[in-house]
């Protein structure tokens, strides 16, 4: 593994449990100087609290900032289902309730100033330095693009969880803003996507899951508690590591292949959302293309289940 260096995450923790998984990995690595925590997208607030309650459990100080709530453009209604909407509940400000979120979160500090702000600030401090990792909707980086484009060309590099070609619907990140992705695509940023086509062979199988139950240790047994509540409110039964993957591929740079791209993102039509090839796009983007499954999961053992 080598150092990474300067890391910001950027993450939609409390819906999917990977994110959780991915916080746990960069943290306890101790393979970056992750420079605080970013949250995103519906009730970011306290999906920032969720973030700083888990770095404590972990003895991080790590500050955690929270950032914008709606996409740029599209609309809540169109991007979640309603079957899932009708499950959903608000909370005491009438917010989105995140079916991970539990009360005893409340009393995890989190900062006054924005993602968006920090994120800005950040790359000006460190110059060249700093990887932004998003591993949810690309809104806060979009928004700090659009604010302040002179931090583009001094950013290390932006990692992002997100897409995939060759995929009959839009990956969730893309999704649920499409143009926030597609100002990031469009940046000219030095820009590597960790997508579907690989993502989606690293499901935790049921040894692992045991392990988390087991464990003895309180960050592992918050994330096994905050991972049953996603199975039920979901009615899903076992996590992939999209997110976690993401991460990993910064810390054990032979975990994944990557190929160089035209890429770009589809803005209106039936693939509203789609990562699609195109030269439309004069920028190339590093793009996964094929994953060492077994050298993943040999990182996130060390590093998570025999570690913490």
């Amino acid at each position: 593994m080598n150092d990474i260096g300067k890391i910001i995450l950027d993450t939609d923790i409390g819906d999917d449990i990977d994110d959780a998984f991915a916080l746990l990995l960069l943290s306890e690595s101790n393979k970056a100087e992750v420079l605080g925590v970013t949250t995103v997208f519906r009730n970011a607030s306290k999906r920032a609290k969720m973030a700083s309650y888990l770095l404590r459990k972990l003895h991080k100080d790590t500050p955690v900032y929270p950032g914008i709530d709606m996409p740029l453009k599209a609309k809540i209604e169109n991007i979640v289902p309603l079957e899932i909407r009708q499950k959903e509940k608000v909370d005491e400000d009438g917010k989105y309730h995140l079916p991970q979120y539990a009360s005893y979160m409340d009393e995890a500090a989190i900062e006054k100033e924005d993602a968006v702000s920090f994120i800005i600030e950040s790359v000006h401090r460190y110059p060249g330095e700093v990887t932004i990792i998003p591993i949810g909707p690309l809104t806060n980086i979009a928004t700090a693009f659009r604010k302040d484009p002179s931090i583009i060309p001094l950013i290390k590099e932006v990692r992002l969880m997100g897409g995939g070609l060759g995929l009959n619907f839009a990956e969730w990140n893309m999704w649920c803003d499409p143009e926030a992705a597609n100002i990031v695509y469009n940046s000219g940023v030095n820009l590597t996507t960790v997508g579907l086509n690989v993502t989606c062979k690293t499901q935790l199988d049921e040894p692992y899951i045991k392990m988390m139950k087991e464990s003895k240790s309180k960050a592992l047994s918050i994330v096994y508690d905050m991972m049953m509540k996603w199975f039920e409110h979901y009615q899903f039964a076992a996590p992939v590591m999209h997110d976690p993957l993401t991460v990993a591929s910064l810390l054990d740079p032979g975990i994944l292949k990557f190929e160089d791209k035209h890429l770009d993102i589809i803005l209106d039509g039936p693939q509203y959302g789609y990562v699609v090839e195109r030269d439309s796009n004069p920028h190339w983007i590093h793009y996964a293309s094929d994953v060492d499954k077994q050298r993943f999961f040999q990182l996130l053992k060390s590093v998570i289940f025999e570690h913490i």
